[in-house]
């Protein structure tokens, strides 16, 4: 197989990145744009050792699951891959790359324990409380999307899957930069000031807004006292990032500017601080509902210790904690430690304390000073809970495991080592990211009884 041949390929399933794949000669072939069940005459662009890739020439099949997409920068910018599958499809596709990757990274019965349906975001469209987008001088300056696979800008002015109010402060706050002069920032030249606008907005559309800059200017100052005057905005910032390297977002140094120091967001009835560069979760409603599951898992009477490991600025530890005796959470980011015990304050939760640290390092040392736990709640980046972690959890033997996971693979890959001392009771998948591929769930395993 070479680059430019051409053949007509059956799609068998969906990849992890919303690309559908097919066989020829025993070789996977990636389509973007295809559907499992689609006949498609394609042509190869690019070949590696086992695999390769493809685009679509025609369709000679069409499912029943496809739709138009109904974004005009959706082939061009890649950001909701699977756009053009209609929803309810969708979500049995995300569960089955859950299926798929357990089947391939373990040796689990998925019979054994139950796979719910995934869960369905209430929103579609409009669900994302922050954008951090590339700005472009064009005929105007513009928030941009970056062409997939490219490093190429791509102008946007209207973000499907963004909430609303951000998508018409992209467009007052840049057209006021205009009037002012600001420039965006030309990595080809390395000059130019503005470089990303940050947009924060909490369920009362309340927004945050943060200017990320490559150098100081008066002009920020100016550009600050005008957008704290847009309506919804409650608070500006401007961040300084003299990195010369594309996709790097925030710098190390922040300023507030203009307005409240933070905007508050609600899970629940648990308020939580957001500030610039504080990680939340994306879909707030659909986190709520998350969590809930989460909650319920725990089956707390108010007698448990739970541990928070990865616990972020406490979002999942401190929705648990009114219904936990204690609750003790682990993060290394210092910054994010701060906010969660403000967080802790915040909402008058005094059972709930945060440390600064490695888990896989900090929790043998609470355990030898005499800490016990009944639960462990872990919401680990996508890279996964890490061997370190895992063996800690092993050697422990907490009796109950809650695994919120981002990624089905390195999910799969910690199940195949945790079923040494666990027991697999169920996965919930959660579809926090409509319009993409992407998939989060939670995984409850509870200890064996004949350890």
């Amino acid at each position: 197989m070479k680059v430019d041949d051409r053949f007509i390929l059956d799609i068998k399933r969906l990849g992890i990145n919303g690309e559908g794949i097919g066989f020829y000669n025993k070789l996977a072939i990636f389509v973007d744009g295809a559907i499992p069940g689609e006949g498609h005459e394609v042509m190869i662009t690019k070949c590696e050792n086992k695999m390769a890739f493809a685009k679509s020439l025609n369709i000679k099949r069409i499912s029943s699951e496809r739709k138009e997409a109904e974004c005009p920068y959706y082939e061009a910018c890649g950001g909701c891959a699977v756009m053009h599958i209609n929803y309810e499809n969708m979500l049995k596709h995300k569960r089955n790359l859950l299926i798929e990757a357990l089947n391939r990274y373990t040796r689990l019965d998925a019979r054994s324990f139950e796979i719910r349906a995934t869960v369905q975001s209430p929103e579609h469209f409009g669900y994302r409380n922050k954008s951090q987008l590339p700005i472009k001088k064009f005929d105007t300056t513009k928030v941009c999307m970056i062409k997939a696979r490219t490093n190429d800008l791509i102008p946007v002015d209207n973000c499907l899957v963004n909430k609303s109010l951000i998508n018409r402060l992209n467009e007052e706050i840049l057209k006021i930069a205009d009037e002012l002069g600001i420039s965006s920032y030309l990595y080809k030249f390395s000059r130019g000031i503005l470089k990303y606008l940050v947009i924060r907005v909490n369920k009362n559309d309340e927004a945050l807004v943060c200017f990320v800059c490559h150098e100081k200017s008066k002009k920020i100052q100016e550009l600050a006292k005008r957008v704290i005057e847009l309506d919804g905005v409650k608070s500006v910032y401007e961040n300084f990032n003299d990195s010369k390297k594309q996709g790097v977002i925030f710098g190390k140094e922040t300023n507030h500017l203009e307005g409240d120091k933070y905007i508050v967001e609600m899970l629940g009835d648990i308020k939580y601080q957001i500030y610039p560069t504080t990680f939340f979760q994306l879909n707030t409603i659909q986190a709520e509902a998350m969590y809930s599951t989460v909650l319920k898992a725990c089956k707390l009477s108010k007698k448990e210790r739970v541990l928070d490991a990865y616990c972020g600025v406490g979002a999942i530890g401190l929705y648990v904690a009114r219904m936990a005796k204690e609750v003790i959470g682990i993060e290394y980011n210092k910054e994010s430690i701060l906010a969660a015990n403000e967080n802790a304050k915040l909402n008058k939760i005094n059972n709930a304390k945060f440390y600064q640290g490695d888990a896989a390092q900090l929790l043998p040392k609470m355990i030898n000073d005499g800490k016990e736990f009944d639960i462990v709640i872990c919401d680990p980046p996508r890279t996964g809970l890490g061997a370190e972690f895992i063996n800690t959890i092993l050697k422990t033997q907490v009796k109950r495991v809650i695994y919120v996971s981002c990624n089905p693979a390195t999910l799969a890959k910690d199940l195949e080592i945790l079923r040494e001392k666990y027991n697999v009771k169920s996965i919930t998948p959660f579809d926090m990211f409509p319009q993409t591929p992407l998939v989060e769930s939670v995984t409850v395993l509870d200890l064996k009884k004949d350890l």
